[in-house]
């Protein structure tokens, strides 16, 4: 299963999302996949994330806590997850907060476990 399809098959998987993709630490995204109606550009929200994930991998160096598995950043219009897939890079899912977020974890850790696979 491509990279691509891995994205889309979460987003049809939870309702109410709106992106999904994969990035890394350091800047770049490796995939994003959106629907139309995304509030803000896919560059801002790759840029934003993989700045999110790295400051919080650099923070838990810091406290000596070990690698940094899942961030949550819930917002008044998208709350985004971002899940380790290996050191550097994230699955992320953008959803709307009429979203499950249950659901969504669950399609995040399925998109890792897939992409896992697949690397």
């Amino acid at each position: 299963m491509s990279l691509t399809d891995i994205l889309y098959d979460a987003l049809d998987s939870v309702y109410g999302a709106q992106i999904a993709g994969v990035i890394g630490t350091d800047g770049l995204s490796v995939e994003m996949v959106i629907t139309e109606d995304l509030p803000h550009e896919v560059e801002d929200a790759e840029f934003e994330l993989s700045g999110l994930t790295a400051m919080a991998a650099a923070s838990a160096d810091r406290l000596g806590i070990g690698h940094v598995y899942d961030v949550i950043l819930e917002a008044e219009e998208l709350t985004y997850l971002a899940s380790l897939i290996s050191s550097g890079y994230y699955a992320v899912l953008g959803i709307r907060p009429e979203s499950n977020l249950g659901r969504a974890r669950f399609a995040v850790r399925q998109m890792v476990s897939q992409i896992q696979e697949e690397l």
